[in-house]
């Protein structure tokens, strides 16, 4: 294998293939990136058995058709200490050279035969969704779901797909978020799955770290696997496959409260400012602030024995009797970073009930109170 290539186009599909690949595995062939040169073209394929990935970036001057198993964490360190616009990559079983102007490297790698299958995208069965309603109904999820969990459920994003719409959904017990988005072509009966929170962050990743990907990415749901493909892009054409979390997700429409008295409504960029000055004196210990709501006032406040107090007032429209209730402040800010609106609706029961923020019926965001001494 024999390739000229743009150095900041394979950069970037390097970096994304690296953050799939194990870099501490039995197998060595699963800490590499495997890449295929054919044609003018260079795909690279990285996999941990569960997620993998398949980057076709064009524009490549391949001159000797060919397979080679490179390192991903030392390929990627080569390439990003590199400035030149165009560089020689080379490759046998045995080792990959790529050289640049005044640099040349030969790193031992593994054979391309030991390195697993990553399914390619199939030719029929996609539902199409638009690449910036993909991104936000990812970036309105994703950072809901469960760092760690013994509920593998939790660890991953719902889909729900019925006709033409998309409906994502994340909890991690404390919190629960759900989006609603279109598609094309989906199911006329509805289906579900869950996809694993490490799945998600690549597909966010592709979304965002490729130039310019507009256009519709297809999407293929199967009952034990997910498959999804970008438009080309400057980036290049990315295929993400995972495995589903098996399990049974929470019945979320139990857990979203239906009937309010009490209304809030806000600017959410002055929310999200006054919530982190309050955070500021919070610790670990003694992780919560105090939103107290009147007619036209909310005054934000913390305290810790040992740090001190802060209140932060600001206006806002609301309805109802007066109410204090506290919450994490990172929940809070969390759910305010993803909303794409001026104004947030904050909705009460109570003070031990959960509160939700919302932004029309495209996003929903429920938190659970905490007690503050």
């Amino acid at each position: 294998m024999k390739a000229i290539c743009d150095r900041a186009t394979l950069t970037r599909g390097v970096q994304v293939a690296s953050g799939v690949a194990i870099l501490r595995s039995p197998k060595p062939a699963l800490g590499c990136i495997k890449m295929e040169a054919e044609k003018n073209r260079m795909i690279l394929l990285a996999t941990d058995l569960e997620v993998g990935i398949r980057i076709e970036l064009d524009k490549m001057d391949v001159q000797e058709p060919g397979v080679a198993l490179v390192p991903a964490d030392r390929f990627h360190a080569i390439l990003r200490e590199l400035q030149d616009d165009t560089i020689s990559i080379s490759g046998t079983a045995e080792e990959t050279k790529i050289v640049a102007p005044g640099s040349h490297f030969t790193v031992l790698g593994s054979d391309p035969n030991d390195f697993p299958a990553v399914p390619e995208f199939p030719d029929a069965g996609a539902l199409t969704v638009g690449a910036d309603d993909l991104l936000a109904l990812a970036e309105r999820t994703l950072f809901a779901t469960a760092k760690e969990n013994t509920r593998y459920a939790l660890n991953g994003v719902l889909w729900e797909v019925e006709g033409n719409s998309l409906t994502m959904v994340a909890t991690d017990g404390r919190r629960l978020s759900l989006a609603r988005g279109k598609c094309k072509d989906g199911p006329k009966e509805k289906i579900s799955a869950i996809v694993p929170s490490k799945a998600m962050q690549l597909i966010e990743r592709c979304l965002t770290d490729a130039e310019k990907v507009q256009g519709d990415v297809r999407v293929v749901l199967r009952e034990k696997d997910i498959l999804l493909e970008t438009p080309p892009s400057d980036g290049g054409r990315r295929m993400v496959y995972s495995r589903l979390v098996d399990g049974h997700f929470p019945k979320y429409e139990d857990v979203i409260p239906k009937d309010f008295d009490r209304k809030a409504t806000v600017k959410v960029e002055a929310f999200a400012a006054a919530v982190r000055k309050a955070a500021l004196l919070t610790n670990e210990e003694s992780r919560g602030v105090m939103l107290k709501f009147s007619k036209e006032e909310l005054v934000i406040t913390s305290r810790t024995p040992e740090m001190g107090e802060a209140e932060v007032r600001m206006a806002v429209a609301y309805e109802g009797e007066p109410l204090e209730i506290g919450f994490n402040p990172v929940y809070l800010i969390d759910a305010a970073k993803v909303i794409d609106a001026e104004d947030l609706t904050f909705s009460f029961k109570g003070s031990s009930k959960p509160g939700v923020i919302s932004e029309g019926r495209l996003f929903t965001h429920v938190v659970m109170p905490v007690s503050i001494v």
